[in-house]
Protein backbone atom coordinates (compact mmCIF):
# COMPACT_ATOMS: atom_id res chain seq x y z
CA UNK A 1 0.00 0.00 0.00
CA UNK A 2 1.41 3.41 -0.94
CA UNK A 3 1.87 6.06 1.72
CA UNK A 4 -0.70 8.28 -0.01
CA UNK A 5 -3.32 5.50 -0.04
CA UNK A 6 -2.62 4.71 3.61
CA UNK A 7 -3.09 8.34 4.62
CA UNK A 8 -6.10 9.08 2.45
CA UNK A 9 -7.69 5.79 1.48
CA UNK A 10 -10.76 4.34 3.09
CA UNK A 11 -13.13 7.31 3.05
CA UNK A 12 -15.94 7.50 5.59
CA UNK A 13 -15.53 8.97 9.06
CA UNK A 14 -11.82 8.13 9.20
CA UNK A 15 -11.13 10.67 6.46
CA UNK A 16 -11.61 13.44 9.00
CA UNK A 17 -9.15 12.00 11.50
CA UNK A 18 -6.08 14.16 11.85
CA UNK A 19 -2.63 13.58 13.30
CA UNK A 20 -0.39 16.61 13.90
CA UNK A 21 3.31 16.26 14.67
CA UNK A 22 5.02 19.32 16.11
CA UNK A 23 8.81 19.48 15.68
CA UNK A 24 9.85 22.41 17.82
CA UNK A 25 12.49 24.63 16.21
CA UNK A 26 12.97 22.57 13.03
CA UNK A 27 13.35 25.14 10.30
CA UNK A 28 12.19 24.90 6.70
CA UNK A 29 15.76 25.39 5.50
CA UNK A 30 16.95 22.54 7.75
CA UNK A 31 14.18 20.27 6.43
CA UNK A 32 15.38 20.96 2.90
CA UNK A 33 18.99 20.26 3.81
CA UNK A 34 18.18 17.10 5.79
CA UNK A 35 16.13 15.61 2.96
CA UNK A 36 18.44 16.58 0.09
CA UNK A 37 21.59 15.42 1.88
CA UNK A 38 20.20 12.00 2.75
CA UNK A 39 20.21 12.66 6.51
CA UNK A 40 16.43 12.04 6.75
CA UNK A 41 15.28 9.70 3.95
CA UNK A 42 11.91 8.88 5.52
CA UNK A 43 11.13 12.58 5.74
CA UNK A 44 12.13 12.95 2.08
CA UNK A 45 9.62 10.23 1.12
CA UNK A 46 6.91 11.91 3.17
CA UNK A 47 7.45 15.28 1.54
CA UNK A 48 6.79 13.74 -1.89
CA UNK A 49 3.27 12.92 -0.73
CA UNK A 50 2.12 16.45 0.03
CA UNK A 51 2.86 20.15 0.20
CA UNK A 52 5.74 21.79 2.06
CA UNK A 53 5.92 25.53 2.65
CA UNK A 54 7.98 28.04 4.59
CA UNK A 55 5.95 29.77 7.31
CA UNK A 56 6.36 32.88 9.44
CA UNK A 57 6.37 32.55 13.22
CA UNK A 58 5.37 35.22 15.77
CA UNK A 59 7.01 38.23 17.40
CA UNK A 60 8.65 37.72 19.80
CA UNK A 61 9.79 34.40 18.38
CA UNK A 62 9.56 32.19 21.46
CA UNK A 63 7.86 28.83 21.76
CA UNK A 64 5.13 29.63 24.27
CA UNK A 65 3.94 32.66 22.29
CA UNK A 66 4.17 30.72 19.04
CA UNK A 67 2.21 27.69 20.18
CA UNK A 68 -0.37 29.84 21.98
CA UNK A 69 -0.96 31.64 18.68
CA UNK A 70 -1.07 28.35 16.79
CA UNK A 71 -3.59 26.68 19.11
CA UNK A 72 -5.96 29.66 19.31
CA UNK A 73 -5.78 31.27 15.87
CA UNK A 74 -5.57 34.73 17.44
CA UNK A 75 -2.81 37.22 18.22
CA UNK A 76 -1.41 37.80 21.74
CA UNK A 77 -3.70 40.80 22.14
CA UNK A 78 -6.50 38.24 22.43
CA UNK A 79 -4.84 35.14 23.90
CA UNK A 80 -2.66 37.01 26.43
CA UNK A 81 0.72 35.26 26.09
CA UNK A 82 3.57 37.66 25.24
CA UNK A 83 6.74 35.90 26.41
CA UNK A 84 8.35 33.27 28.64
CA UNK A 85 8.22 35.80 31.49
CA UNK A 86 5.58 38.44 32.18
CA UNK A 87 4.82 40.91 34.95
CA UNK A 88 2.14 42.52 37.04
CA UNK A 89 3.00 46.23 36.99
CA UNK A 90 1.61 47.31 40.35
CA UNK A 91 2.80 45.99 42.69
CA UNK A 92 5.58 44.74 40.46
CA UNK A 93 5.90 40.96 40.28
CA UNK A 94 7.36 38.74 37.56
CA UNK A 95 5.90 35.33 36.72
CA UNK A 96 6.04 32.56 34.12
CA UNK A 97 2.82 32.37 32.07
CA UNK A 98 1.11 28.98 31.89
CA UNK A 99 -2.14 27.66 30.43
CA UNK A 100 -3.95 29.48 33.25
CA UNK A 101 -2.98 32.73 31.54
CA UNK A 102 -4.27 31.68 28.11
CA UNK A 103 -7.51 33.60 27.70
CA UNK A 104 -8.87 31.99 24.54
CA UNK A 105 -10.34 28.64 23.54
CA UNK A 106 -7.95 26.23 21.84
CA UNK A 107 -8.53 24.33 18.62
CA UNK A 108 -8.67 20.96 20.44
CA UNK A 109 -11.30 22.31 22.83
CA UNK A 110 -13.34 23.41 19.81
CA UNK A 111 -12.91 19.99 18.19
CA UNK A 112 -13.88 18.26 21.44
CA UNK A 113 -17.08 20.24 21.76
CA UNK A 114 -18.33 18.71 18.52
CA UNK A 115 -18.13 15.26 20.11
CA UNK A 116 -14.83 14.28 18.51
CA UNK A 117 -12.21 12.90 20.89
CA UNK A 118 -8.79 14.55 21.09
CA UNK A 119 -5.33 13.67 22.37
CA UNK A 120 -2.67 16.33 22.98
CA UNK A 121 0.84 15.44 24.17
CA UNK A 122 3.49 17.93 25.34
CA UNK A 123 2.50 20.98 23.25
CA UNK A 124 4.05 24.09 24.89
CA UNK A 125 1.64 26.02 27.12
CA UNK A 126 -0.55 23.02 27.95
CA UNK A 127 0.35 23.01 31.64
CA UNK A 128 -1.72 22.83 33.71
CA UNK A 129 -3.73 20.55 31.40
CA UNK A 130 -7.25 21.67 30.71
CA UNK A 131 -10.20 19.27 30.68
CA UNK A 132 -10.78 18.06 27.13
CA UNK A 133 -12.96 15.47 25.43
CA UNK A 134 -10.13 12.97 25.48
CA UNK A 135 -6.70 13.28 27.09
CA UNK A 136 -3.88 15.76 27.48
CA UNK A 137 -0.27 15.53 28.67
CA UNK A 138 1.22 18.86 29.73
CA UNK A 139 4.34 20.55 28.41
CA UNK A 140 7.84 21.30 29.70
CA UNK A 141 6.36 23.73 32.24
CA UNK A 142 4.93 20.77 34.18
CA UNK A 143 6.71 20.31 37.55
CA UNK A 144 6.15 16.54 37.50
CA UNK A 145 4.15 13.93 35.63
CA UNK A 146 1.63 13.48 38.44
CA UNK A 147 0.39 17.03 37.78
CA UNK A 148 0.75 16.93 34.00
CA UNK A 149 -2.12 14.78 32.77
CA UNK A 150 -5.83 14.94 32.12
CA UNK A 151 -7.35 12.72 33.23
CA UNK A 152 -5.13 12.21 36.29
CA UNK A 153 -5.21 8.42 35.92
CA UNK A 154 -3.20 8.71 32.72
CA UNK A 155 -0.05 9.60 34.69
CA UNK A 156 0.62 6.09 36.12
CA UNK A 157 0.35 4.63 32.61
CA UNK A 158 2.97 7.07 31.35
CA UNK A 159 5.20 6.32 34.32
CA UNK A 160 5.15 2.66 33.30
CA UNK A 161 6.42 3.75 29.88
CA UNK A 162 9.16 5.84 31.57
CA UNK A 163 7.78 8.92 29.84
CA UNK A 164 9.80 12.12 30.23
CA UNK A 165 8.36 15.63 30.25
CA UNK A 166 11.58 17.19 28.93
CA UNK A 167 15.29 16.58 28.50
CA UNK A 168 17.56 17.29 31.47
CA UNK A 169 18.68 20.83 30.66
CA UNK A 170 21.24 20.86 33.46
CA UNK A 171 23.37 18.41 31.47
CA UNK A 172 23.88 21.01 28.75
CA UNK A 173 26.04 23.15 31.03
CA UNK A 174 28.40 20.35 31.98
CA UNK A 175 28.43 17.49 29.47
CA UNK A 176 27.01 18.14 26.01
CA UNK A 177 27.57 14.54 24.98
CA UNK A 178 25.40 13.33 27.86
CA UNK A 179 22.88 16.06 27.04
CA UNK A 180 22.63 14.90 23.41
CA UNK A 181 22.08 11.33 24.56
CA UNK A 182 19.41 12.51 27.00
CA UNK A 183 17.61 14.46 24.27
CA UNK A 184 17.61 11.35 22.09
CA UNK A 185 16.29 9.17 24.91
CA UNK A 186 13.61 11.72 25.80
CA UNK A 187 12.48 11.76 22.17
CA UNK A 188 12.43 7.95 22.07
CA UNK A 189 10.17 7.79 25.11
CA UNK A 190 7.93 10.52 23.69
CA UNK A 191 7.33 8.56 20.49
CA UNK A 192 6.88 5.29 22.41
CA UNK A 193 4.19 6.91 24.55
CA UNK A 194 2.61 8.52 21.51
CA UNK A 195 2.41 5.24 19.62
CA UNK A 196 0.94 3.50 22.68
CA UNK A 197 -1.72 6.18 23.14
CA UNK A 198 -2.59 6.12 19.44
CA UNK A 199 -3.68 2.50 19.83
CA UNK A 200 -4.99 2.41 23.41
CA UNK A 201 -7.12 5.58 23.39
CA UNK A 202 -9.95 6.59 21.05
CA UNK A 203 -9.23 9.80 19.13
CA UNK A 204 -10.06 11.73 16.01
CA UNK A 205 -7.52 14.52 16.58
CA UNK A 206 -4.06 13.73 17.96
CA UNK A 207 -1.16 16.13 18.38
CA UNK A 208 2.26 14.86 19.45
CA UNK A 209 4.97 17.39 20.20
CA UNK A 210 8.74 16.85 20.12
CA UNK A 211 10.63 19.42 22.19
CA UNK A 212 14.04 17.74 22.04
CA UNK A 213 14.61 19.15 18.55
CA UNK A 214 14.63 22.68 19.94
CA UNK A 215 16.90 21.62 22.81
CA UNK A 216 19.42 20.01 20.47
CA UNK A 217 19.43 22.98 18.13
CA UNK A 218 20.13 25.44 20.91
CA UNK A 219 23.23 23.63 22.12
CA UNK A 220 24.63 21.67 19.17
CA UNK A 221 23.73 23.79 16.14
CA UNK A 222 27.19 25.34 15.94
CA UNK A 223 28.92 21.95 15.99
CA UNK A 224 26.65 20.77 13.18
CA UNK A 225 27.30 23.87 11.07
CA UNK A 226 31.04 23.41 11.54
CA UNK A 227 30.85 19.95 10.00
CA UNK A 228 32.12 16.72 11.45
CA UNK A 229 33.78 18.30 14.44
CA UNK A 230 32.87 18.31 18.12
CA UNK A 231 29.39 16.90 18.58
CA UNK A 232 28.25 17.11 14.96
CA UNK A 233 27.99 13.28 14.77
CA UNK A 234 25.72 13.24 17.84
CA UNK A 235 23.56 15.96 16.28
CA UNK A 236 23.16 13.94 13.08
CA UNK A 237 22.55 10.72 15.02
CA UNK A 238 19.69 12.45 16.82
CA UNK A 239 18.07 13.52 13.54
CA UNK A 240 18.54 10.07 12.02
CA UNK A 241 16.68 8.66 15.01
CA UNK A 242 13.94 11.23 14.50
CA UNK A 243 13.74 10.16 10.87
CA UNK A 244 13.34 6.52 11.89
CA UNK A 245 10.40 7.50 14.11
CA UNK A 246 8.79 9.32 11.18
CA UNK A 247 8.92 6.05 9.28
CA UNK A 248 7.31 4.26 12.23
CA UNK A 249 4.68 6.96 12.60
CA UNK A 250 3.35 6.35 9.10
CA UNK A 251 2.88 2.67 9.97
CA UNK A 252 0.97 3.52 13.15
CA UNK A 253 -1.43 5.98 11.51
CA UNK A 254 -4.94 4.63 10.94
CA UNK A 255 -5.97 4.29 7.32
CA UNK A 256 -7.51 7.51 6.10
CA UNK A 257 -5.92 9.64 8.82
CA UNK A 258 -4.50 12.89 7.49
CA UNK A 259 -1.00 13.93 8.55
CA UNK A 260 0.28 17.42 9.28
CA UNK A 261 3.79 18.32 10.45
CA UNK A 262 4.96 21.75 11.48
CA UNK A 263 7.42 23.78 13.53
CA UNK A 264 7.05 27.03 15.43
CA UNK A 265 10.24 28.78 14.21
CA UNK A 266 13.56 28.17 12.55
CA UNK A 267 17.14 28.23 13.82
CA UNK A 268 20.43 29.91 12.98
CA UNK A 269 23.95 30.15 14.36
CA UNK A 270 24.15 32.29 17.52
CA UNK A 271 26.50 35.25 17.20
CA UNK A 272 26.24 37.04 20.54
CA UNK A 273 24.06 37.86 23.52
CA UNK A 274 22.60 41.38 23.37
CA UNK A 275 21.71 43.01 26.70
CA UNK A 276 19.09 45.74 26.30
CA UNK A 277 18.87 46.55 30.02
CA UNK A 278 22.60 47.28 29.92
CA UNK A 279 21.96 49.73 27.08
CA UNK A 280 18.98 51.29 28.88
CA UNK A 281 21.05 51.83 32.01
CA UNK A 282 24.11 53.21 30.21
CA UNK A 283 21.92 55.66 28.31
CA UNK A 284 20.05 56.99 31.35
CA UNK A 285 16.69 55.22 30.92
CA UNK A 286 17.08 52.66 33.73
CA UNK A 287 18.40 53.20 37.26
CA UNK A 288 18.67 51.01 40.32
CA UNK A 289 18.56 51.97 43.98
CA UNK A 290 21.28 50.73 46.30
CA UNK A 291 21.25 47.02 46.86
CA UNK A 292 20.42 44.14 44.58
CA UNK A 293 20.23 44.87 40.84
CA UNK A 294 16.73 43.71 40.01
CA UNK A 295 13.49 45.26 38.82
CA UNK A 296 12.04 45.12 42.32
CA UNK A 297 14.81 47.57 43.20
CA UNK A 298 14.33 49.82 40.18
CA UNK A 299 14.77 53.51 41.03
CA UNK A 300 11.64 55.66 40.54
CA UNK A 301 13.59 57.93 38.16
CA UNK A 302 13.76 55.09 35.60
CA UNK A 303 11.99 55.64 32.29
CA UNK A 304 11.99 52.12 30.83
CA UNK A 305 13.02 48.51 31.47
CA UNK A 306 13.21 45.32 29.45
CA UNK A 307 11.82 41.81 29.88
CA UNK A 308 12.93 38.88 27.71
CA UNK A 309 13.10 38.79 24.84
CA UNK A 310 13.39 42.43 23.84
CA UNK A 311 10.12 43.72 25.30
CA UNK A 312 10.50 47.33 26.48
CA UNK A 313 8.08 48.64 29.11
CA UNK A 314 7.79 52.36 29.72
CA UNK A 315 7.76 53.21 33.43
CA UNK A 316 4.36 54.78 32.94
CA UNK A 317 2.71 56.93 35.56
CA UNK A 318 -0.49 55.40 36.91
CA UNK A 319 0.33 51.95 35.50
CA UNK A 320 3.70 50.93 36.93
CA UNK A 321 4.36 50.72 40.65
CA UNK A 322 7.06 53.41 40.41
CA UNK A 323 5.75 55.10 37.27
CA UNK A 324 7.18 58.50 36.40
CA UNK A 325 6.68 58.97 32.64
CA UNK A 326 3.54 60.97 31.98
CA UNK A 327 0.77 59.74 29.73
CA UNK A 328 0.04 61.25 26.36
CA UNK A 329 2.80 63.29 24.73
CA UNK A 330 5.55 62.32 27.20
CA UNK A 331 4.80 58.64 26.64
CA UNK A 332 4.70 58.92 22.86
CA UNK A 333 7.83 61.08 22.73
CA UNK A 334 9.74 58.51 24.76
CA UNK A 335 8.57 55.67 22.57
CA UNK A 336 9.59 57.59 19.45
CA UNK A 337 13.01 58.29 20.93
CA UNK A 338 13.54 54.64 21.86
CA UNK A 339 12.33 53.39 18.47
CA UNK A 340 14.92 55.60 16.81
CA UNK A 341 17.82 54.88 19.15
CA UNK A 342 17.30 51.15 19.66
CA UNK A 343 16.59 50.67 15.97
CA UNK A 344 19.97 52.18 15.19
CA UNK A 345 22.05 49.95 17.46
CA UNK A 346 25.18 48.66 15.74
CA UNK A 347 27.99 46.27 16.61
CA UNK A 348 30.77 48.15 18.45
CA UNK A 349 33.51 46.53 16.33
CA UNK A 350 31.95 45.92 12.92
CA UNK A 351 29.32 48.68 12.88
CA UNK A 352 26.85 46.12 11.48
CA UNK A 353 23.17 46.50 12.53
CA UNK A 354 22.08 44.59 15.62
CA UNK A 355 18.35 45.33 15.38
CA UNK A 356 16.06 44.53 12.49
CA UNK A 357 13.13 46.62 13.69
CA UNK A 358 11.49 48.11 16.79
CA UNK A 359 7.71 47.78 16.83
CA UNK A 360 5.17 49.73 18.83
CA UNK A 361 2.81 47.25 20.43
CA UNK A 362 -0.21 48.37 18.42
CA UNK A 363 1.69 47.56 15.22
CA UNK A 364 1.77 43.88 16.18
CA UNK A 365 -1.19 43.23 18.45
CA UNK A 366 -4.87 44.08 18.78
CA UNK A 367 -7.54 42.99 21.21
CA UNK A 368 -8.81 43.34 24.76
CA UNK A 369 -5.44 42.31 26.24
CA UNK A 370 -3.36 44.86 24.33
CA UNK A 371 -2.76 46.73 27.59
CA UNK A 372 -0.76 43.69 28.81
CA UNK A 373 1.73 43.99 25.96
CA UNK A 374 5.12 45.67 26.15
CA UNK A 375 5.15 49.23 24.84
CA UNK A 376 7.91 48.38 22.35
CA UNK A 377 9.11 45.06 20.95
CA UNK A 378 12.68 44.84 19.64
CA UNK A 379 13.39 42.34 16.85
CA UNK A 380 17.12 41.56 16.57
CA UNK A 381 19.11 40.67 13.50
CA UNK A 382 19.28 36.88 13.20
CA UNK A 383 21.93 35.43 15.46
CA UNK A 384 21.66 37.97 18.27
CA UNK A 385 19.96 36.62 21.37
CA UNK A 386 18.17 39.32 23.41
CA UNK A 387 18.85 38.86 27.12
CA UNK A 388 17.25 40.69 30.09
CA UNK A 389 20.03 40.48 32.71
CA UNK A 390 20.68 43.65 34.72
CA UNK A 391 24.33 43.04 35.58
CA UNK A 392 25.79 42.41 32.11
CA UNK A 393 29.31 43.91 31.84
CA UNK A 394 28.74 45.19 28.31
CA UNK A 395 26.21 45.40 25.49
CA UNK A 396 27.40 42.21 23.76
CA UNK A 397 28.92 39.03 25.13
CA UNK A 398 29.76 35.66 23.61
CA UNK A 399 26.66 33.48 23.18
CA UNK A 400 25.90 30.90 25.85
CA UNK A 401 24.17 28.64 23.31
CA UNK A 402 25.20 27.87 19.75
CA UNK A 403 21.82 28.26 18.05
CA UNK A 404 18.93 30.73 18.32
CA UNK A 405 15.45 31.20 16.90
CA UNK A 406 14.53 32.75 13.55
CA UNK A 407 11.16 34.24 12.60
CA UNK A 408 10.70 33.47 8.91
CA UNK A 409 11.82 29.85 8.62
CA UNK A 410 9.17 27.67 10.29
CA UNK A 411 7.81 24.86 8.13
CA UNK A 412 4.40 23.37 7.39
CA UNK A 413 3.73 20.04 5.67
CA UNK A 414 0.26 18.74 4.82
CA UNK A 415 0.08 15.27 3.31
CA UNK A 416 -1.94 15.17 0.10
CA UNK A 417 -1.89 18.93 -0.42
CA UNK A 418 -1.08 19.47 -4.10
CA UNK A 419 -0.86 23.26 -4.05
CA UNK A 420 0.77 24.53 -0.85
CA UNK A 421 0.59 28.26 -0.08
CA UNK A 422 3.45 30.43 -1.25
CA UNK A 423 6.42 30.59 1.10
CA UNK A 424 6.05 33.17 3.91
CA UNK A 425 2.59 34.20 2.70
CA UNK A 426 1.09 32.89 5.94
CA UNK A 427 1.94 32.34 9.59
CA UNK A 428 1.16 30.21 12.62
CA UNK A 429 -1.97 32.32 13.03
CA UNK A 430 -3.51 30.51 10.04
CA UNK A 431 -3.07 26.97 11.34
CA UNK A 432 -6.03 26.65 13.74
CA UNK A 433 -8.69 27.49 11.11
CA UNK A 434 -6.85 25.28 8.61
CA UNK A 435 -6.84 22.23 10.87
CA UNK A 436 -10.43 22.77 11.96
CA UNK A 437 -11.47 22.94 8.32
CA UNK A 438 -9.63 19.70 7.57
CA UNK A 439 -11.73 18.04 10.30
CA UNK A 440 -14.99 19.48 9.06
CA UNK A 441 -15.32 21.77 12.08
CA UNK A 442 -16.31 25.41 11.60
CA UNK A 443 -13.74 27.90 12.87
CA UNK A 444 -15.12 30.55 15.25
CA UNK A 445 -15.47 34.01 13.75
CA UNK A 446 -13.15 35.30 16.46
CA UNK A 447 -10.21 33.50 14.84
CA UNK A 448 -8.05 35.88 12.83
CA UNK A 449 -6.21 33.37 10.66
CA UNK A 450 -7.30 32.15 7.24
CA UNK A 451 -7.73 28.49 6.27
CA UNK A 452 -4.98 27.46 3.84
CA UNK A 453 -6.79 24.53 2.22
Amino acid sequence: MSLFKKLFGGGGPASQRLFVLGLDGVGHSFVQHATRSGLMPNLAKLLKEGGLARMNSVIPTVSTVAWATYMTGVNPGKHGIYGYVDREPNPFTAYIPTARDLKTTTLWEIVGRTGKRVGVVNVPLTYPPRAVNGFMVGCFLSPDLAKATYPAELAPKLLELEYRIDADMSLARGDLGAFAADCTETMARRFAAGFKLMHSEPWEFFQLHIMSTDRMNHFLWGDWEDGRQGLAPEFETFYRRLDSYLGELVQHLPQGCRLVMLSDHGFCRAKANLFLNHWLEKNGYLHFARGKRELLNMHPESKAYCLAPGRIFVNLEGREEKGRVGRGKAYEDLREELVHRLGGLTHPQTNQPLVRKVFRREELYAGPLLNRAADLIVVPVDGYELKPQYDAPELLTAPDVSGCHTYDDAFLFIAGLKHPPADNSFSLLDLAPTLLGMMGVAAPQSMEGQALC
